[in-house]
């Protein structure tokens, strides 16, 4: 008999991880916490099969790896995913040993530093793994912080950077040439952000994301002073020699960084800009009435984020609300069904394999 875990709808729990930096206020509120307040674990790591990064030779934590319940059984989704890759992840996923995707509810109490991921390809010839670390930002709420900027993102360099010269502000950790270089844009609830691989970026105080990416956790941190990171572990270990190769130090123009940017709210269906194509997928399901979504046939993450219903497959079902997420997974796809009680609104994020 077919385990019923490759087919039916699984609750996620909830899964805080631990980071260099405060935050999550916004996180807990949304989450139904009754007294949220910003701690050391500012991130939920939502249906998650990836470990948190540990510097080379450290031996691997659990940190980041999430469980699920189906009926009261709870079992951690790496484990389940071992054990049936092709029911959980999807046939075209199944090969890389993943879900093909990271979703994170993500929570910034204070600026995040600049940083950078690498690209497939150089994460292949580099770091061991077939993905890199593509991400995009859905923004779905913002606070003010005191003594900060409104909220507001960085992204991309606004001109071509020579390479001795992003090493030199680096290395010298002069962050105010590393932030005027950047695009600075304001941003609220309802944005959408693509984070292309390479392309550093920062994330502005009292911004709280919901936030999809490929299923690993390289940081390559171009801006160190300030922040509680040592510099050995600011370039994974490798060294700025190999690692300046990994970002993208071409300039953007205005009209290009618009590419990058987008709206979740409106329109189901679809919600990223085009260039999210290769890595990952997001759609917006809002129903007033019960409905079959058309999904891929992969490993499926669903954050709620309005109302209340029923998540329904072939050979089971699951009651959600506002501030849940729950995931189907591959085998389960084909069948599924929301049926509202009151009006419902889900963000459904799924990953695209390496090619």
């Amino acid at each position: 008999m077919a385990d019923p875990w490759a087919t039916r709808p699984w609750r996620l729990l909830p899964n805080r991880v631990s980071r260099f930096y405060r935050g999550g206020l916004l996180l807990g509120r949304f989450r139904g916490q009754s007294d949220p307040v910003d701690s050391d674990r500012p991130e939920d790591w939502i249906g998650s099969a990836t470990r948190a990064w540990t510097p080379p030779g450290d031996p691997p934590t659990d940190e980041g790896l999430s469980d699920a319940d189906v009926a009261g059984s709870v079992r951690r989704i790496a484990d389940v995913l071992a054990a049936d890759p092709v029911g959980v992840a999807g046939a075209d996923l199944a090969p890389t040993g993943t879900t093909g995707v990271l979703v994170k509810l993500l929570d910034a109490g204070i600026r995040l530093p600049v940083h950078a991921h690498p690209t497939r390809s150089f994460a292949r010839a580099h770091l061991g793994s077939a993905f890199g670390k593509a991400e995009a930002w859905l923004v779905l709420g913002t606070r003010r912080i005191d003594g900060e900027p409104p909220p507001h993102v960085r992204l991309g360099f606004r001109r071509d950077v020579a390479r001795d010269e992003l090493r030199g502000w680096i290395e010298d950790r002069r962050t105010d040439d590393l932030l005027e270089a950047l695009h600075d844009r304001p941003t609220s609830p309802g944005d959408v952000w693509f984070v292309p691989p390479g392309t550093p970026h920062a994330i502005g105080a009292g911004v709280f994301i919901l936030e999809v990416q490929e299923p690993t956790d390289f940081s390559i941190v171009l801006e160190t002073r300030g922040f509680p990171i040592a510099m050995a572990d600011a370039h994974l270990g490798l060294g700025w020699d190999v690692m300046l190769d990994a970002i993208d130090r071409a300039g953007r123009s205005d009209a290009e960084l618009a590419t990058l940017r987008g709206s979740w709210t409106g329109a189901d269906g679809p919600v990223l800009p085009p260039g999210a194509a290769p890595f990952f997928r997001v759609d917006r399901i809002a129903v007033g009435a019960a409905a079959a979504p058309t999904l891929p046939p992969v490993f499926t993450v669903g954050v709620v984020t309005a109302g209340r219903g029923i998540v329904r497959t072939e050979t089971g079902e699951l009651g959600v609300r506002a501030g849940e997420a729950f995931a189907v997974p591959a085998g389960g796809v084909a069948g599924l069904r929301l049926e509202p009680t009151e009006p419902l609104e889900v963000l459904v994020a799924s990953g695209v394999g390496p090619r």
